[in-house]
């Protein structure tokens, strides 16, 4: 079965995917699906969602980014 959900023009989710969009000028962006209130969401999802707030902290993302980047590339 072909996967339709990847294409020229760009990728298609799901009505019940998620996913953390960045583009190429930085700005993220967070795909949910519509949740009811009565709804579980996912944990992971909830995950991402922690993630983007936590985003807006200059220094804590500067302090993930060195913990995965080599000594020679740390500023």
């Amino acid at each position: 079965m072909a996967d339709d959900s990847h294409g020229k023009s760009g990728t298609v989710l799901g009505a019940d995917e998620v996913a953390l969009v960045i583009r190429s000028d930085g700005e993220a962006t967070l795909c949910l699906p519509d949740y009811e209130d009565d709804d579980e969401v996912p944990r992971h999802t909830l995950f991402l969602v922690a993630l983007m707030n936590k985003m807006e902290d200059e220094a804590w993302v500067e302090e993930i980014i060195s913990e995965i980047l080599p000594d020679d590339l740390k500023g």
